[in-house]
């Protein structure tokens, strides 16, 4: 069986090829920013300066590094072993899943491709509420909605702000973004969450939407470096070995034995 040649990059002794561009010669010229080659990776369009002030909101959005959220939890815990790549990348696979966590946004996404597939306009009210009528009609769960323990997700109203009045906000994928929220508020005061918009801008990057969740993980990976990197140097005892003083047992005491002893 023949591999087919990759598309995602070779090595040609000074021209180099990264996504099927020459590195040291079209993309020396135009990539402004390390995003706008990650951004390439994923097989979105070319950015320009609007672009880039999304994903400076979105990076700044997701910038959600509490310690007790479980997987960053998880990262102090992996990390605390001495081994910072293991904190890093061990809680980071550890969420996922399409119900919650960054991967979520694959469900979100396909959500709205689907809907944006039969909607020419989306100031078309009418038609968008039935056709995304239809589509939950068998779905009473999607991803990007839900908010646990709060009546709103703060991430989602920062990100907001900080895109007030871009040009975003008035396209389609964001439109839709919208209107799917109004209905799923209508039908069963589901409340979106910040996976919600985020499926928006991916789509509007034309990421395609099975990529939406890892977009989502690799726009949020700076909280995860830096519990991992403080963990290692600082965690190493705390995490590890409780010590006996930090203790307080309630439980029933030892039983002890009629046995022989050994």
């Amino acid at each position: 069986m023949t591999r087919p040649i990759t598309h995602a990059g070779h090595i040609a002794y000074g021209r180099n090829r990264f996504c099927g561009a020459d590195v040291f010669d079209t993309l020396a010229r135009t990539v402004v920013t390390p995003t706008d080659l990650l951004m390439r990776a994923f097989g979105a369009r070319a950015l320009d300066d609007a672009d880039r002030e999304v994903l400076r909101a979105v990076a700044l959005a997701l910038t959600s590094p509490d310690a007790r959220v479980w997987p960053l939890k998880l990262t102090r815990v992996l990390a605390s072993h001495g081994n910072p790549y293991a904190g890093f990348y061990g809680a980071q696979l550890a969420s996922f899943t399409e119900l919650i966590g960054p991967n979520a946004g694959a469900s979100a996404a396909r959500a709205l491709a689907t809907i944006s597939a039969e909607v020419d306009d989306p100031a078309d009210v009418a038609h968008v509420d039935a056709v995304i009528a239809r589509y939950l009609e068998p779905r009473p769960i999607i991803g990007g909605f839900g908010v646990p323990f709060r009546e709103e997700d703060e991430r989602l109203v920062e990100l907001e702000r900080l895109l007030a009045g871009h040009p975003i906000t008035i396209r389609k994928p964001w439109l839709l973004s919208h209107a799917l929220r109004r209905a799923l508020l209508r039908r069963s005061d589901l409340r979106p969450n910040v996976v919600s918009p985020l499926a928006a801008i991916a789509l509007d990057l034309s990421i395609a939407p099975h990529r939406a969740g890892m977009f989502i993980s690799v726009m949020m990976t700076h909280t995860f470096a830096a519990h991992a990197l403080e963990a290692c140097d600082l965690d190493t005892e705390l995490l590890r070995e409780i010590d006996v003083s930090h203790i307080d047992y309630r439980g029933r005491a030892p039983r002890r034995s009629s046995g022989p002893r050994r």
